[in-house]
């Protein structure tokens, strides 16, 4: 058996095999920072749309039962998508959105307030 026989024969298949596996490592690592950040837009979306859902169907109610309703929001739509949220999360993202809300729509309306 000669160089090039021996080649052909074994060399190029398990260059082929290790390309092919390294190919879809790779592809599966990237597809898995793609999800992660896919998830993440769709958590903070969620939040402010349910914030803003809540501020504006529930103006009546006080903090702690708009939170909750924030919340019991947030649950069902990201459980319908298949997205995992913690609540140490969730309460993070909607104070964001809460804060995002007030501050930043309203930033002049606010110091002309504090005047």
């Amino acid at each position: 058996m000669t160089k090039t026989e021996f080649c052909i024969t074994y060399v190029l298949p398990a260059l082929m095999a290790a390309c092919t596996a390294a190919a879809g490592f790779f592809g599966m690592q990237i597809k898995a920072l793609c999800q992660r950040y896919l998830d993440n837009k769709t958590k903070r979306d969620v939040a402010r749309t349910c914030v803003k859902a809540v501020e504006q169907l529930y103006h009546d109610l006080g903090g702690p039962e708009k939170l909750k309703r924030a919340q019991e929001g947030i649950l069902a739509m990201l459980q319908e998508q298949g997205i995992p949220i913690s609540e140490l999360e969730m309460n993070a993202l909607i104070e964001s959105a809460v804060s995002e809300f007030r501050y930043g729509f309203g930033a002049a309306d606010g110091a002309e307030e504090a005047r």
